[in-house]
């Protein structure tokens, strides 16, 4: 469905017009016009309309039923609603795992595993991902190995180990292209391009390229929030070779082509320009895109990457002269760490 919105939409259009189509093409085709509404960024009210059409397809076949509890997670995840999805997935896991197809659980398990890890819970993602790996070594299925891979990379990258997180993430572009999944190549290149930032010796020529292909790619395919992160790769790349001009303009491009209903890399891209504003000792400029962040990041909910952002505003209302203020966005990320930390021995105990 990738880029071909109007297509999709028509189509299910179609059918749901057609008096001879059975109940389950209707419940489908209800299902194909949300997935186009939140592939566009267009959250709002989504997630009630699936929780509606999840309890219409509890009696229709497994596998739609599957589909409607992944899109559930999906949407979780790309609006920033992690802690809903990881509460969600787990009930769904808890009740479908053994009724749903293996395809559709490894999917499932991959999300919920996301899900957790973004929300700084690594323990219970390697949990939810190694089940997954159980099954995908079982079934070897191409779609479910690139998920696994996928998810393995970013828990490998937690780990602190980058060639082998780089490895798991070549192998999973390796399995999509098998499985056809063309739509998910340019946001393996975009980790393996992040992957690659924090290795020695980075080869930012070569990450420029991986980010600039997994932008263009997600911006034909309507993907606003990976087209963000791309772009502040390619800041990133710009801001080390000292290149402000380019650095900002790519930051600022991720800001302008990202909807409100997807906020999870806005604070980082308006820390990202104060950081370049900052270095081209535009400071006033830079203090007033810190407390732009700032009042961001107040609103969200707490997250792994929420709380390096905390960290890395620290430093730049350091480096900017304000040091209160970086005194109280450390304490942000110590807080948030913590209630991160406490909320997970909650739930294992």
């Amino acid at each position: 469905m990738a880029g071909n919105f109007d297509l999709a939409s028509n189509y299910a259009n179609l059918v749901l017009h057609e008096k001879r189509a059975s109940k389950n093409s209707k419940l489908a085709a209800d299902l194909l016009l949300i997935e186009v509404r939140s592939r566009q960024g267009l959250f709002s009210g989504v997630l009630d309309e699936l929780e509606l059409l999840f309890k219409k397809v509890r009696q229709s076949n497994p596998e739609l039923q599957a589909r409607v509890g992944n899109e559930i997670l999906r949407v979780c995840y790309r609006s920033g609603n992690l802690g809903i999805g990881a509460q969600r997935g787990e009930e769904l896991v808890q009740e479908f795992s053994s009724r749903w197809p293996e395809i559709e659980i490894v999917e499932l398990l991959c999300q919920l595993s996301s899900c957790h890890f973004h929300r700084g819970d690594s323990a219970r993602a390697e949990e939810v991902v190694s089940r997954a790996l159980e099954i995908t070594n079982r079934s070897r299925f191409a779609k479910a190995r690139t998920q696994t891979l996928w998810q393995s990379s970013a828990l490998t990258t937690i780990r602190g180990d980058l060639p082998l997180a780089l490895q798991q993430a070549k192998e999973a572009k390796h399995w999509a292209q098998i499985a056809g999944m063309q739509h998910v190549i340019p946001i393996l290149n975009n980790n393996a391009a992040l992957i690659m930032l924090d290795l020695p010796d980075a080869d930012l020529s070569r990450i420029h390229r991986l980010a600039e292909s997994a932008y263009l790619e997600m911006s034909s395919q309507n993907n606003p929030g990976g087209s963000a992160y791309a772009c502040e790769i390619l800041s990133e790349v710009a801001l080390r070779q000292e290149d402000y001009e380019n650095a900002l303009l790519y930051a600022e491009k991720g800001l302008d082509e990202l909807p409100p209903e997807i906020p999870g890399p806005r604070a980082s891209l308006l820390v990202q320009v104060a950081k370049i504003h900052t270095r081209m000792g535009d400071y006033a400029v830079a203090k007033s895109e810190l407390f732009i962040a700032t009042e961001h990041m107040e609103q969200l909910e707490p997250s792994r990457e929420l709380a390096k952002q905390w960290g890395d505003i620290a430093r730049v209302f350091v480096e900017v002269g304000l040091s209160d203020r970086g005194i109280y966005a450390y304490e942000r990320a110590i807080q948030m760490s913590g209630l991160l930390r406490e909320e997970h021995e909650s739930r294992v105990s």
